[in-house]
């Protein structure tokens, strides 16, 4: 699993479609981060995969629907602050 999510990690950075889907550098090196994590720490706490795992997978999500909805806000203030200055000039 690891591996596997490091891979697609990597191919985000370079991959165009797979840029577009993920939308940022630094998200993507959020998931090769995780991946590399998925590698190690099992070997280091034994027992505790799943834990692992889950943990992982929620960082990363988290990351990437913050990135995104961080995304969409700036968006939204950027469009109310030129609809505001064009309401102010008229």
């Amino acid at each position: 699993m690891g591996v596997a999510m490091f891979l697609f990690g990597l191919a985000s950075i370079f991959y165009p479609p797979l840029k577009l889907i993920i939308g940022s550098v630094t998200t993507s090196a959020a998931i090769l981060v995780g991946g590399i994590a998925l590698m190690i720490l099992p070997s280091l706490i034994v027992g505790n995969e799943l834990l692992i795992l889950g943990g992982v997978g929620a960082a990363v999500g988290v990351w990437f629907f913050a990135h995104r909805h961080g995304q969409l806000r700036g968006l939204v203030d950027a469009a109310k602050a030129a609809v505001d200055e064009t309401t102010t000039k008229v």
